[in-house]
């Protein structure tokens, strides 16, 4: 799978509640591994939001990516 397969892909929390979708993914310069994801999504109409979340947060990734957490838009 490509970096830009990342991005975009809706984001699956443990409680299947979307939280989003993948808007950057970054890499451990060391030895080049996923670090975090970065998730987007939109609190209301005008303004979006940003949460990282750490690699190993990630429970599965297929059509959608599922988390091994809940995810609050509060946190």
């Amino acid at each position: 799978m490509k970096m830009n397969d990342f991005t975009g892909m809706e984001v699956i929390d443990t409680e299947g509640q979307s939280v989003g979708k993948i808007d950057t993914v970054e890499f451990d310069t060391a030895d080049g591994t996923i670090k975090d994801i970065i998730i987007k999504w939109k609190n209301n109409i005008f303004f979006s939001r940003k949460k990282t979340l750490a690699y190993n947060h990630i429970d599965n990734i297929n059509d959608v990516v599922l988390l091994n957490v809940a995810v609050s838009g509060n946190d």
